[in-house]
């Protein structure tokens, strides 16, 4: 994956250092980008630990109300 792109970002005052964090740790910068710092390759091929971007985390699913079901053709019948 060649990422050509510089986030600005992590270059701020409020951005985390490039060493000493946990391996999956998460970070949101303060334009809503997520990023993890995991073991990935840099553009000259070897492994290295860095903040790469990331997809933002599944939102937490909330359990559904039995009473606000809401069915298509009511309920079954016989």
């Amino acid at each position: 994956m060649d990422n050509t792109m510089i986030h600005v970002c992590l270059q701020t005052e409020g951005a985390p250092t490039p060493e000493g964090h946990e391996i999956g740790e998460r970070w949101v910068c303060s334009c809503g980008d997520n990023f993890v710092y995991r073991e990935g390759f840099n553009r000259a091929g070897y492994p290295s630990l860095e903040w790469w971007p990331a997809p933002a985390p599944p939102a937490v699913p909330e359990p559904r109300n039995a009473k606000g079901r809401r069915l298509l053709f009511g309920p079954r019948k016989g």
